[in-house]
């Protein structure tokens, strides 16, 4: 008994999957992770669920991890939040008033101005959100019982004052970068 095959070629079908994600840069990540990370710690003896899952680090699996990044992140935006509302807005517009770059964006300045932003923005945003979350650290420790005037209490009033200090200055160079490329327009 004899087999004959026949071999029939399927035509290739190709098709575009067109993905859009979100892009997740460095300074997203240190302006709001980070420091959300320090908040969630500072916070978490007021949450008797997130104060077990810290201690015990050890002990949580991916999900769990995974809700922890979640909820760092989600601090991280609040402390976003304030920065907005409070620092920006009260201390550095009205000390060094940025210059009004947006009408004049174009399609060939538009990386010129994301570039400001990734290298410049992110880091005020980063000393801000961390000064808020050392605060946070603070009240922590004095809440749970330490002593206002021990050395862990200055240290921490010295860094939230270097950090709240080094977003002024970063500010003042993101404004001036905006000047320089972008042409001051009073």
């Amino acid at each position: 008994m004899a087999h004959l095959c026949i071999q029939v070629k399927a035509p290739t079908i190709y098709s575009r999957v067109n993905v859009s994600m979100v892009s997740l840069k460095w300074s997203d990540v240190l302006s709001t992770l980070l420091p959300g990370t320090v908040a969630l710690f500072a916070v978490a003896p007021y949450f008797p669920s997130l104060r077990d899952r810290i201690n015990n680090l050890d002990k949580i699996g991916v999900a769990g991890g995974f809700a922890l990044l979640i909820g760092a992140a989600l601090a991280g935006g609040i402390l976003e939040a304030f920065t907005r509302l409070t620092w920006e807005r009260f201390w550095l517009v009205r000390r060094c008033r940025p210059t009004d770059i947006l009408s004049n964006l174009t399609a060939q300045n538009v990386e010129l101005y994301e570039r400001g932003v990734q290298n410049s923005y992110k880091y005020v945003t980063f000393y801000a959100n961390f000064a808020w979350a050392t605060i946070l650290l603070l009240l922590r420790r004095l809440h749970l019982g330490a002593h206002i005037c021990s050395t862990g209490t200055f240290i921490l009033v010295a860094v939230i004052a270097i950090l709240l200090l080094a977003s002024h200055v970063q500010w003042t160079y993101y404004v001036n970068y905006q000047n320089k490329v972008f042409g001051r327009k009073d």
